[in-house]
């Protein structure tokens, strides 16, 4: 060596830039995380939105349609169907979910019309011609989508 100076790096200071840089990377791994579960969470009120958007086209068409001998109550859940008919000469339509979440209509063959749905509750006000049509999507964090359908624009039969 040469005038007393000394060359590299002492274990010091190899320890406090190794400290340095964990921290930072942790923050920056600790950004991205939640960054990802937001864009995730997101994407998945989006996914849901656009089935519920999907069958209640699809529901809404049928159920103002409805014979009103053979208006659908109930809840269409997975195991649980619900008939109805509709239309002149009569059609019948079967709506269900399958074990996927998969919304199937079936009138003579059956159709995925929504992917992602738990439930679809049908309620008719006593006497009248209008119904509540309430789906519940089946990703986390969605919310259920509450319609108001009327039943024969006309009026009631």
């Amino acid at each position: 060596m040469r005038g007393g100076q000394q060359r590299g790096f002492t274990l010091v200071e190899v320890m406090v830039s190794i400290a340095i840089f964990t921290i930072v990377s942790l923050a920056m791994a600790g950004t991205f995380l939640v960054g990802y579960r937001a864009i995730s969470n997101e994407a998945r009120v989006i996914a849901a939105d656009a089935a519920v958007s999907e069958a209640s086209l699809w529901l809404t068409r049928d159920l103002n349609s409805a014979n009103t001998t053979s208006r659908p109550t109930g809840t269409v859940s997975a195991g649980n169907p619900i008939p109805f008919t509709y239309g002149s000469p009569p059609v019948n339509v079967t709506y269900s979910i399958d074990g996927s979440n998969n919304l199937v209509r079936t009138a003579g063959s059956a159709q995925v019309i929504a992917r992602g749905i738990r439930t679809v509750a049908i309620t008719w006000a006593p006497g009248s011609c209008y119904a509540t049509l309430s789906i519940l999507p089946s990703a986390t964090g969605a919310a259920a989508v509450v319609l108001n359908l009327s039943n024969r624009p006309g009026g009631c039969v």
